[in-house]
C-alpha cells in the first residue's frame, strides 16, 4: 500500500499536530506507526528531525537523516521511510507548501535561476543555525500562539534563504525543478492521481484532455509523452520496492499498476537492461 502525503495526515489527525492554509501544511508527529512505510508526497516538502534518526530510501538511494538535519523533496516523489534507533526518542515536523509559494518566494527576492541543472532532493547536514531554527519551529506546536501559520511561513521563508546560502547551486537546481512543471490544472491533477493511474486513457479521462491535446501538454511540462511518463513513474516506483522490500516481483508488478508480470518484466528489461531479480540482486 502507498501511503500519499498530505492526504493521509488529515485522515490521521489522532497522529499529528497540524497547523494550515490551502498553500502550506505544517505538522508535527511523534507517534510511532511501523518499521517501514511506502510513501509518495503530493506537495513538495520540507522534512525536519527535532529528535531521532530516520532513513529515507529513494529510487536513486538511502539518505539519513539525524535530528537537525533537513531535507526538501519536490513534489511526487515516491520513498520508503523507517525511523532508526529509538523508536520512543522520534519527533518530525513536516511542512508541505506548493508551487504558488515557490513562485511568491522567488520573485519576492527577485532570484535569478540562471542554470538548467535539476534536482528533486536536498539533503542540508546540521549546524546550529538549523538546530536553532527547528526548535523554534518547534514551539509553534508546544503552545497555542496567535498567527502561529504566519509564523511558520516566515520560518520556512527563512529555512529558504539560509539554504540558498549555504548551498545556492544545489538549492536553485531544486528550484529549478519545481520551475520546470511549474502549477497547472494537468499537473496537479495527474500528481495527485498518480495511484489509480492505469493507462494514457486514463490521464485523459482525469484531465478532460484528448490525446493530442495531453500529449502536448505533457512534453511542455515534463518533456515526455504520457506513455513514457507514465512508465517512467511505475519503474520508478518498481524499482524502489525492490531494493527495500522482500515483496515478489509478480506482487511488485501488480502494485505498479501492471496487468501482467511477463509484461511488467519486459517493460523493466526495456528500461533498465536487466531483469526485476538481477536487479533486486545486484542492489542488495
Amino acid at each position: 500500500m502507498i501511503i500519499t502525503l498530505p492526504n493521509y495526515i488529515f485522515e490521521n489527525k489522532h497522529l499529528y499536530q497540524i497547523i494550515n492554509d490551502d498553500s502550506v501544511i505544517a505538522s508535527k508527529s511523534s507517534i510511532y506507526k511501523k518499521d517501514m512505510m511506502s510513501l509518495r508526497n503530493s506537495m513538495h516538502l520540507v522534512m525536519l528531525l527535532v529528535n531521532g534518526r530516520k532513513s529515507l530510501c529513494l529510487d536513486d538511494g538511502e539518505i539519513s537523516i539525524d535530528a537537525n538535519d533537513i531535507l526538501f523533496l519536490s513534489q511526487g516523489n515516491y520513498f520508503m521511510g523507517e525511523i532508526l534507533g529509538d523508536k520512543n526518542d522520534f519527533e518530525v515536523i513536516l511542512i508541505y507548501f506548493d508551487d504558488k509559494y515557490v513562485f511568491d518566494f522567488i520573485n519576492k527576492y527577485n532570484i535569478s535561476l540562471p542554470q538548467t541543472e535539476q534536482i528533486d532532493t536536498l539533503h542540508i547536514t546540521r549546524d546550529k543555525y538549523m538546530q536553532d531554527c527547528i526548535q523554534m519551529l518547534d514551539k509553534y506546536f508546544e503552545s497555542d500562539i496567535n498567527n502561529s501559520l504566519a509564523l511558520v511561513k516566515l520560518k520556512l521563508e527563512e529555512l529558504f534563504l539560509y539554504s540558498l546560502s549555504k548551498d545556492k547551486k544545489k538549492f536553485i537546481s531544486f528550484l529549478n525543478k519545481i520551475m520546470k512543471t511549474k502549477s497547472s490544472r494537468t499537473k496537479y491533477i495527474l500528481e495527485e492521481n498518480l495511484d489509480i493511474i492505469n493507462s494514457v486513457d486514463d490521464m485523459c479521462k482525469l484531465t478532460r484532455l484528448n490525446s493530442k491535446a495531453l500529449r502536448k501538454e505533457m512534453i511542455r511540462l515534463y518533456n515526455q509523452n504520457p506513455k513514457e511518463w507514465l512508465d517512467k513513474r511505475r519503474l520508478l516506483h518498481a524499482t524502489l520496492l525492490l531494493k527495500n522490500s522482500k515483496e515478489s516481483v509478480s506482487k511488485i508488478a501488480t502494485s505498479c499498476g501492471y496487468s501482467s508480470v511477463s509484461w511488467f518484466i519486459t517493460q523493466f528489461k526495456k528500461y533498465y537492461k536487466t531483469t526485476p531479480l538481477l536487479y533486486r540482486e545486484q542492489n542488495l
